[in-house]
């Protein structure tokens, strides 16, 4: 499922459903799952008599007809907003609204055109779902259960649809929405030797007529070959789709004259057989025309073998059959089918010991088969309503996969939250990596989210509220979302009274953007803040890490009137793509190396660093801390924040070898000596307390003491560290990325944080402060 569901309390008011055929295209309105109101109807754009038709112009003609009648049933609908807009396509479409083949929509494959994103441009409103037009008609019969579902129009195609299968799952399918397009299957490959070249040249004269030459059809027609709108020849929609049906009967016509001068067909067409056309045959098909009668039986047979293939190979009872064409001829065309089914049918293998009431009953003739693609449309948007997305780790795995499943309800001690925004930080990928040996299932603990449902014993929230989340339990640090208990990278959270009662919820600003995702960390860091020194103004601060922790500290610092603020890192990388989004400012910056201790002392007048902060990621901080020691004052402060894993010692002055592990959990402190000389307090924090939380809250809304937050009325500005915003869909490769090569489409990353309203794969870097980035200090 690309699209962003829609959740129950998110409806917008009515939904816009369309139905492109290669006929006519329709629209109309449709609510809980139901087309209501006024249906508009239009010719579908296309170049079946006029192949010379510039292919582009077509397109736009049907894009731009869509979006105009789309534009005024969503003006006539209320609430406005935006508003889910479900397209039903006959063409070989993808669940990303990007076509593979349109051969017989377009009589052209335009293969790479994105429909979605075309109507994106056309119609900003609008949530964009495309589904093949088969798959979207199966929506409408589910309550059959397991079957296969049929349409027999312009083209042949097949979908199989299990109800007891979870969301999209339901219809059988790869994971782009594709399969079933057994149409354009050759069903009479040894024909084909007859042509020059065989098969291979078969495909040459199938494009060569499907572009509309002459000479190619005539020669196929000459050897009664029929050809398809894709180019093949014999395939299955050569021989049973509605235009090769017309095809058939004109060739037949032709050359059966005798037959065809007594039909009754031939007195509708006034003896031409150019005339004959798909309304012909139907009329002439319902007074018992016995030359229509042999061209429709020839025309079913090969259709009824293909079906009878489909349910033998995946245990199908029942065949839904649907189309305009099949249904358009009506019964004489369900009779020839059915009498092929009959004579075809085995009595062995999955049909053995089939009963007269079983053969009976395996082909499914609706009688509201003109709006089952409209209707199942509007049944699938309905449906995803219920359903939500979730990106989950495979225990042992390093990989993301998207999932879905149902929307759970909500308790009396419960609330549902929707997450709007969720970030993705360093200890997700070293979950994700295998490096904690934690396996949360869902990953994911910085998020902001709205409330969308309060169960009736909660109070303090209601829905619309947005919050965030303390990811951290206040007694039990085995207790921690997204590290051992399932994080925030889905549709719905559930919580309940006892997150309320630990403070593990906490409310936010109505409209806060992606960077408040940020609050937890920025918490954690001014509880580190807070055990390191109480007056941070006129201090020498080094911050070692340039990632987002790192630059948290460096902001905070310089907020709270740091002299000097110096940030090393050992990525240049990533201090380019620190200072282009201007954090920090490029004459404080330093690549941590050997020459870290000079730089560091020429920046504070040879005083060194008094307070310093080690943020690195993985398990780089001893080594770090190495580099740092020689550039700290005498009786400086060093807090061990990140990069220090179990097993992973520092090693101080005098022998002295340090456990971060318990320094950090515990907030301890250890007074030991500096191996470069003078004494140095080594610190440890892990995590932000619910003060923290109100603290750091109070810095991105301007509120709180003087020492809280920067002078005067600016607030601390997060924004520029949020680098990318991404889908949901797109978490996956972009984790891959990240833990591959530390970017996102090729570009250093700082913060990526999944932006949940953006539906299908998207990757869209934030936007930067403008100017050119100067060189980073110290490197070349």
């Amino acid at each position: 499922m690309e699209g962003p569901p829609l959740a129950p309390a998110g409806a917008t008011g009515p939904d816009v459903v369309v139905d492109v055929g290669g006929t006519s295209t329709r629209l109309i309105l449709a609510e809980a799952g139901r087309p209501i109101g006024e249906l508009v109807r239009f010719t579908t754009p296309n170049r079946r008599d006029r192949p010379g038709l510039p292919l582009a112009g077509v397109r736009e003609r049907l894009l731009d007809r869509i979006a105009e009648e789309a534009d005024r049933l969503h003006r006539t609908a209320e609430p406005a907003g935006r508003r889910d807009l479900g397209v039903a396509v006959g063409a070989v479409v993808g669940t990303d609204g990007v076509v593979r083949d349109a051969s017989v929509l377009w009589q052209a494959q335009s293969a790479g055109y994105d429909i979605r994103a075309a109507l994106r441009t056309r119609l900003p409103w609008a949530r964009v779902t495309v589904l093949n037009d088969v798959a979207a008609a199966a929506w409408h019969y589910r309550r059959l259960g397991r079957f296969a579902l049929v349409t027999v129009s312009t083209g042949v195609a097949v979908k199989v649809f299990d109800d007891r299968l979870p969301g999209a799952a339901k219809l059988l399918s790869d994971p782009a929405g594709l399969g079933g397009e057994i149409g354009h299957v050759p069903v009479e490959p040894t024909r084909l030797d007859a042509l020059p070249g065989g098969p291979t040249g078969a495909a040459r004269l199938g494009r060569a007529a499907a572009a509309g030459e002459r000479g190619a059809r005539e020669l196929l027609d000459g050897l009664d070959l029929p050809w398809c709108e894709c180019g093949a020849v014999a395939d299955l929609c050569a021989y049973s789709s509605g235009p090769a049906v017309v095809r058939a009967a004109i060739r037949r016509a032709r050359r059966d004259r005798a037959d065809f001068a007594g039909s009754v067909l031939h007195r509708m067409v006034g003896g031409d057989p150019a005339r004959i056309d798909a309304r012909a045959l139907a009329d002439a098909a319902r007074t018992g025309d016995a030359f229509v009668a042999d061209v429709l039986r020839a025309a079913t047979r090969h259709l009824a073998v293909a079906l009878l293939q489909v349910c033998a190979q995946s245990g199908l009872r029942t065949v839904v059959v649907v189309g305009g064409f099949a249904h358009g001829v009506g019964a004489p065309w369900f009779a020839a089918l059915r009498e092929w089914l009959a004579t075809l049918l085995v009595d062995a293998g999955w049909f053995q010991g089939w009963t007269t009431a079983d053969r009976d009953a395996l082909l499914h003739v609706p009688g509201d088969a003109e709006h089952a693609t409209l209707a199942g449309m509007a049944g699938y948007l309905a449906a995803r309503r219920t359903e939500t997305r979730e990106v989950v780790k495979p225990v042992g795995e390093s990989r993301l996969l998207l999932t879905t499943g149902s929307w759970p309800r909500c308790g009396r001690e419960q609330l549902l939250l929707r997450p709007r925004y969720a970030g993705l930080c360093g200890t997700d990928l070293q979950i994700l990596r295998g490096e904690r040996g934690l396996e949360p299932g869902v990953l994911g603990h910085e998020c902001v989210a709205e409330v969308v449902e309060a169960g009736a014993a909660v109070t303090g929230f209601r829905p619309g509220d947005l919050v965030t989340f303390n990811p951290n339990h206040p007694t039990d640090d085995y207790l921690k979302l997204g590290h051992n208990v399932p994080g925030v990278f889905r549709d719905v959270l559930v919580a309940d009274l006892g997150a309320l009662a630990q403070g593990q919820i906490l409310g936010v600003p109505p409209g806060c953007g992606p960077e408040w995702v940020l609050l937890e960390p920025l918490a954690a860091v001014l509880h580190a803040h807070r055990v390191l020194a109480g007056d941070w103004s006129g201090r020498d601060v080094l911050v070692v890490g340039a990632g987002v922790l790192g630059l948290l500290h460096a902001a905070v610092a310089r907020a709270r009137g740091a002299r000097t603020v110096t940030v090393a890192s050992r990525t240049d990388r990533r201090l380019r793509a620190a200072v282009r989004r201007g954090l920090p400012a490029p004459d404080a910056v330093l690549p941590l190396g050997p020459g870290l201790a000079a730089g560091v002392r020429s920046a504070t007048g040879g005083r060194g660093a008094e307070l310093a902060v080690v943020a690195v990621a993985g398990d780089g901080g001893p080594a770090a801390t190495e580099l740092v020691w020689p550039a700290l004052a005498d009786g400086a402060r060093l807090h061990l924040f990140g990069g220090f894993g179990p097993g992973r010692p520092v090693r101080a002055g005098g022998g002295t070898v340090l456990d971060p592990v318990p320094l950090r959990t515990g907030s301890g402190r250890r007074v030991v000596d500096n191996p470069a000389g003078g004494r140095c307090t080594v610190l440890g924090t892990r995590g932000g307390r619910g003060s923290d939380f109100a603290v750091a809250r109070e810095l991105l809304t301007g509120g709180g003491s003087r020492q809280e937050r920067p002078p005067g009325p600016g607030v601390l500005d997060l924004a520029p560290l949020v680098s990318h915003l991404v889908s949901l869909p797109a978490l996956p490769q972009v984790a891959a990325e990240l833990l591959d090569h530390g970017t996102v489409s090729g570009n250093a990353a700082l913060r990526v944080v999944v932006d949940f309203r953006l539906d299908g794969t998207v990757l869209a870097p934030a936007p930067a402060p403008a100017g050119p980035p100067p060189a980073p200090r110290g490197t070349p």
